[in-house]
């Protein structure tokens, strides 16, 4: 009796296991976006984790994770990680119909042999769907772009070059930052010459009548930028830096030059 009750429970315990995690062999026969997993609610309720992997040939190994957290109303978030490099799939979403949610991926190539692992493990709801995976569409919920690491919809993305976005996607520099920056100490590697050349003998410093003259027809001083340059081009802190510790430097010799005349000026008066 004893024997059998513990066999029961052991069924009833690996099966409930078993329901967490699922695998499952899909195909996908053209690019775009493709539902992957049914998910539970309008909303995709649950966390989950699914696993894609590409099989077979040319098209070995690929490989991809998508978690996501959705509550019972329109809130959660969305992660992406790709160990490998893409060529498979460009971006990750969830869609609503307003009954039924879905997680889609938009596929940059045909896999004829996708493995989808499915891990329930935490919260579960959802399902892999079975089959040639049919057309995306529907209300986004949230997407997000596939990158070696994205999490939470572009807050922190890390792309296949090795260059690192904060609150974007499509970082242009090795860092590149969508907002503020608060730091305690910040060193830039100069580019440029520091300007101590403006006192050397052999410099040419313009006159005070000419710098005038060079702002009436241009509206900004000599060898710096106008705003409109520097609207739409930014700047860079080290070579800006440079130029205004150049414009510094020249006022210096312009004060003390009034400085020898204003002497000159009073021995005379005197």
């Amino acid at each position: 009796m004893k024997t059998g009750l513990a066999f029961f429970l052991f069924m009833c315990f690996g099966s409930a296991q078993a329901q967490t995690e699922t695998n499952k062999t899909v195909v996908v026969d053209a690019v775009g976006w493709k539902k992957v997993a049914r998910l539970d609610g309008a909303y995709g309720r649950g966390y989950n984790e699914i696993v894609l992997m590409t099989k077979g040939g040319a098209n070995a190994p690929r490989v991809a994770k998508i978690s996501w957290l959705k509550g019972w109303s329109n809130y959660g978030g969305l992660n992406l990680v790709s160990i490998s490099d893409n060529g498979y799939w460009a971006d990750a979403r969830i869609t609503t119909d307003g009954v039924k949610a879905h997680l889609e991926v938009n596929f940059t190539a045909a896999i004829p042999s996708l493995y989808v692992y499915l891990n329930q493990a935490a919260w579960v709801g959802g399902d892999i769907l079975d089959g040639t995976l049919i057309a995306g569409g529907g209300t986004i919920l949230v997407s997000a772009k596939f990158g070696r690491v994205n999490f939470g919809e572009n807050d922190l993305f890390l792309g296949y070059n090795g260059k690192l976005g904060i609150g974007t996607a499509i970082p242009d520099s090795k860092l590149t930052v969508k907002g503020n920056i608060h730091a305690e100490e910040v060193k830039v590697d100069l580019s440029v010459p520091g300007p101590d050349y403006v006192f050397k003998e052999d410099y040419n410093l313009k006159s005070l009548e000419e710098v005038q003259n060079y702002i009436k027809e241009n509206g900004h001083l000599p060898n710096i930028p106008s705003a409109q340059e520097m609207e739409a081009n930014g700047i860079q802190l080290g070579e800006m830096d440079m130029k205004l510790l150049e414009k510094i430097e020249e006022l210096t010799l312009y004060v003390l030059k009034q400085q020898e005349d204003i002497k000159y000026l009073k021995a005379k008066i005197k």
